[in-house]
């Protein structure tokens, strides 16, 4: 049985279906976050009504459990008893035969949980295209401590609330880490991914500019690591190791500089300087001066002409 897990809607066997908290789509739907509340008894239906079975993408089972829980897994022709607490993942390789049964039983207790769901193209292509020819085989792993993914989930969760248009930068460079993660941790052989040490003047000072050009605009991350001559995976990593910064931050302060400017020096009305730094709705853009420089556009600009 082969089982989507991209799917929002879960198969017939499923019945009932766990509550769907959230779902973060990234990358053209290629990559998919949910976070799922159910009930432990709920989970033994679950157990029950599902064969073993191969996923079709590959899935980070983050587990959100405030206390120890039992499991027994079946994974590519291994069963083991896993006790998981919050902060362990377990890894399903796409294709490989799995099935989880709970062991421990109060029909009380509420389970949290998250599967992070990339296709297998998508990760293909981005190991590609970061250097790494052959092809990757994948290990399963059960569940097992890793807190730097479960923090990469955190900010994506949180980033999928952010109203502000440089969010999608941070959505990519989370992302970008989390696939970084996977091919170190999770595939069968080590690989040295190749690339620079560092940005080059030259390609610090292009993207800086492309930043200043289109601040205006969405700024997307691919945009400015093209402008660099460098794939977004290397450019996110360098581009922080040069300016301290992640591309997000950058953006976010040179847009709120931009304003600054703006405010002091000219008549323009707030709704129209929010537009020339990129963002749509002046509430959003208030919203981010007040965080970034503790006060509202209009409070800087009465104090500017004292």
């Amino acid at each position: 049985m082969t089982f989507d897990y991209g799917s929002e809607t879960p198969p017939h066997e499923l019945a009932p279906p766990p509550s769907l908290l959230s779902c973060v789509r990234l990358r053209g739907d290629q990559v998919k976050l949910f976070n799922f509340q159910a009930k432990l008894c709920n989970l033994w239906k679950y157990a029950e009504a599902i064969p073993p079975h191969r996923p079709k993408q590959h899935v980070i089972c983050l587990h959100h459990f405030d206390r120890p829980m039992k499991f027994d897994r079946d994974l590519d022709g291994r069963t083991k008893r896993e006790t998981t607490v919050k902060g362990d993942i377990a890894f399903l390789p796409a294709d490989a035969p799995t099935m989880l049964r709970p062991v421990t039983r109060d029909p009380h207790e509420v389970l949290k949980y998250s599967y992070l769901v990339v296709e297998p193209s998508y990760l293909a292509d981005l190991a590609l295209s970061n250097g790494i020819g052959r092809l990757v085989d994948f290990i399963p792993r059960y569940a097992a401590p890793d807190p730097f993914l479960h923090e990469i989930v955190a900010a994506l969760t949180s980033a999928s609330q952010i109203k502000d248009p440089a969010a999608n930068l941070f959505t990519e460079s989370l992302f970008s880490a989390a696939c970084a993660r996977i091919l170190h941790n999770y595939a069968a052989a080590r690989y040295t991914l190749p690339g620079p040490s560092r940005l080059t003047d030259d390609q610090l000072r292009t993207a800086i500019d492309y930043i200043h050009d289109h601040i205006g605009g969405s700024l997307e991350l691919g945009a400015i690591s093209r402008a660099a001559g460098l794939s977004q995976f290397h450019f996110a990593r360098l581009f922080k190791a040069a300016t301290g910064l992640t591309p997000f931050q950058f953006v976010t302060r040179t847009r709120m500089k931009r304003a600054k400017e703006l405010l002091g020096q000219t008549r323009l009305p707030v709704f129209e300087i929010a537009d020339r730094v990129g963002y749509q709705k002046p509430s959003h853009f208030s919203a981010r001066f007040r965080t970034v420089w503790g006060c509202s556009p209009d409070a800087f600009r009465k104090s500017s002409a004292r």
